[in-house]
């Protein structure tokens, strides 16, 4: 019995992490995203940097991002769209071994995921990510 439990956590959150994607495991629903927060790295199998006429994982919409600080000290997700009239968030400080859960709609883009705790220290420190939403074509536009 007590292996069952343990293999049927195991699948549960192996699927928690691993599916970018709505309920139905397609672009239609609702994205979620795990993110791991410590000294001093964002962690998320979600967040990549845009690759040239690939698209990107994350899709424009809404996006659940679940954000757990799994290290020793406070951190934020802070959230900077570098393409014009993007979606730009933040949360507030997350203490060690708790987890927020944050909706936001996203626009297609380039992203950068930073903590900026500790008047940026963090940030210089490492703890900051980019990652793109949608497609940049040949002129350099972004798209769904």
């Amino acid at each position: 019995m007590k292996r069952r439990l343990v293999l049927g956590a195991a699948l549960a959150a192996t699927a928690a992490i691993a599916t970018p994607f709505g309920a139905g495991g397609g672009y239609g629903g609702q994205q979620r995203v795990s993110v791991k927060l410590s000294e001093y790295a964002i962690l998320s199998s979600s967040l990549k940097p845009a690759v040239f006429g690939k698209a990107s994982l994350l899709k424009p919409g809404q996006t659940t991002f679940t954000i757990k600080n799994t290290g020793k000290f406070p951190h934020n997700f802070t959230i900077i769209h570098t393409s014009p009239g993007g979606t730009k968030f933040k949360t507030s400080d997350i203490a060690p071994g708790k987890s927020v859960t944050l909706t936001v709609n996203l626009k297609p883009g380039s992203y950068i995921a930073a903590c900026t705790v500790f008047n940026g220290f963090h940030t210089a420190a490492g703890m900051v990510k980019s990652f793109s939403v949608g497609t940049i074509d040949a002129k350099g536009n972004w798209g769904g």
